[in-house]
């Protein structure tokens, strides 16, 4: 699975590398009113596509934190509960609490 990710990713490598040295060309890029900038279109590409990446990463994480404070929550949480298991397994059971109550009425059929 590992080789089949690896020449997946391997093959995208040279699509964009391609992609790359075909799109060479000048293009006008207007960022502000009355402002024009000539740039090769592979720069821009790539730029726009920094910036959405950035954009991406802000954007997930608030999300990354809660889910963080949701792991360290519950990680709490069992180590807590393992700890009570192991005080319940570590205390001596009474004597009389091990022993059948036989005080009870017989069961009619």
């Amino acid at each position: 699975m590992k080789l089949f990710s690896l020449i997946i990713k391997l093959l995208l490598l040279a699509v964009f590398i391609v992609l790359a040295a075909f799109n060479t060309h000048l293009v006008s890029f207007s960022y502000l009113p009355g402002s024009e900038i000539s740039l090769p279109l592979i720069l821009l590409l790539l730029a726009f596509f920094v910036i959405g990446a950035v954009f991406g990463v802000f954007s997930m994480f608030g999300r990354l934190l809660s889910l963080r404070h949701e792991n360290n929550r519950l990680r709490n949480e069992v180590r807590k509960n393992a700890r009570i298991a192991q005080e319940q397994l570590q205390t001596p059971v009474p004597v009389d609490a091990a022993q059948p109550v036989s005080d009870a009425a017989p069961v009619k059929e």
